[in-house]
């Protein structure tokens, strides 16, 4: 019944919120992906929207739809719903105004992605919608974007390769980031408006323990949530990683952001046979690719560097846990007033020659119960945010309005690992994602 539903709708896409700046980008890169899809731009700012589509459409294509919608108008998002296959949320900050457009998505059958870092807001959505969007047989994947798709797809990946190279199941993941390319050197290249955008909201909503409680977003009920949170614990200090011969640091931007929703792929999958019962996940900064050092000198005499850099990037990101996490009013002023001074603006970015030049790596590490290891690697271009983020996330809508992604049984609030599926990973392509096996 949703399946029919969906099919007689007249757009396969909708971008709410495509006039922001990571919105333009995943407007450029659906007209670069999304040939044959029906697809449509809406906003509040009818004016703002014709001109977007003007700007940079090849003369003959056909241009996208454009609808009006307001964020804050439950009537309007229920008729928006009502028209497309699938939304595509980039209209944040969520935790104010994204609970309307899962509703409405849910009551008009309607498949849903955002790119919130917000996870106390995705904890208190799947306690409030999962039920009702799982009886309606769609899939609600928030943080669809740099934070988690490609960290839960890599490990799904890895997972499936220790599985069928070796026909066993995957005890732990550890991936370690390298950034490429070329280096930032401004905070606003850095960091997006948006992730800055979930920061406040961080610090302005969130009292619950999310932050530091890694298995947050476990369904209700898991048998061993508080085991799962202590065996995953985040590793806010600098170590060594013998595996890359490098020191690794917290994760950037947002260490707390991939693992909860990692594991719950690894609880929603539920298979013993891809992973085991006591799964472990792991993430890093490689910071040998991040600190500028001369060349001449080996790799052991640039530790001490790596170690101090590491020290820096660790302690700000372990007080925005501790902060987040603690009752202390003044300490979330402080953060705020600090964020509010130097971070970019939401639609704020960098040049489109530093969104090209720019790209990533991940090393990716999968160990079966018997100690036995397969390592791979993903790759990919462009900025992780501005860039990779809007282009990763139109290759997923695609495939979801296609039917080439989706196969799985999850419906629901779920993540992009198990509402996609395994050939996400053939899918990001598109995007310029690759994985291989070391």
């Amino acid at each position: 019944m949703a399946e029919t539903k969906r099919a007689e709708k007249p757009f396969d896409v909708v971008i709410l919120g495509a006039t922001g700046f990571t919105g333009r980008q995943a407007v450029r890169a659906m007209r670069r992906q999304g040939t044959g899809l029906r697809w449509a731009i809406a906003g509040r700012n009818v004016a703002a929207m014709q001109a977007l589509i003007g700007e940079g459409a090849k003369r003959g294509s056909p241009k996208p739809g454009v609808l009006l919608a307001d964020t804050t108008d439950a009537a309007s998002l229920e008729t928006l719903a009502a028209q497309t296959k699938v939304l595509l949320n980039l209209a944040g900050p969520y935790a104010t105004t994204g609970e309307a457009v899962i509703e409405a998505c849910i009551a008009g059958g309607t498949h849903y992605f955002d790119l919130s870092g917000e996870t106390f807001w995705v904890r208190q959505m799947i306690e409030r919608h999962h039920e009702a969007a799982k009886e309606a047989g769609v899939r609600i994947i928030p943080s669809c974007g740099y934070e988690v798709l490609p960290f839960d797809i890599a490990t799904l990946w890895i997972a499936h390769a220790l599985r069928q190279r070796h026909g066993q199941a995957c005890r732990e993941v550890k991936i370690v980031v390298s950034f490429t390319g070329k280096r930032i050197t401004r905070l606003a290249d850095a960091a997006s408006g948006g992730t800055v955008a979930s920061l406040r909201a961080l610090l302005e909503h969130d009292r619950s323990d999310s932050v530091r409680n890694v298995a947050c977003l476990l369904p209700p009920g898991h048998d061993s949530a508080t085991v799962v949170a202590r065996r995953n614990a985040i590793a806010w200090t600098p170590h060594y990683d013998a595996d890359i011969g490098a020191v690794t640091a917290p994760t950037v931007p947002a260490p707390f952001v991939n693992p909860p929703m990692v594991l719950r792929s690894w609880a929603l999958w539920g298979d013993d046979t891809l992973f085991t019962k006591d799964f472990r996940y792991r993430e890093g900064t490689h910071m040998g690719a991040l600190v500028a050092t001369p060349r001449m000198l080996p790799a052991a005499a640039t530790l001490p560097l790596q170690f101090a850099a590491a020290a820096t990037l660790a302690a700000p990101l372990a007080g925005l846990g501790a902060t987040v996490a603690g009752p202390l009013a003044f300490q979330r002023q402080a953060l705020r007033a600090l964020i509010e001074r130097f971070a970019p603006q939401p639609g704020e970015g960098p040049s489109e020659a530093a969104l090209d030049g720019m790209g990533y790596r991940f090393d990716v590490f999968a160990t079966a119960a018997d100690g036995l290891r397969v390592r791979g690697e993903m790759t990919a271009e462009g900025h992780p945010g501005y860039r990779s983020t809007p282009e990763m996330l139109i290759a997923a809508a695609a495939g979801l309005a296609k039917g080439t992604l989706g196969r799985t049984p999850h419906v629901g609030i779920v993540t992009p690992a198990s509402g996609l599926g395994i050939e996400t990973a053939d899918a990001l392509h598109a995007a310029g994602v690759r994985f291989s096996l070391v």
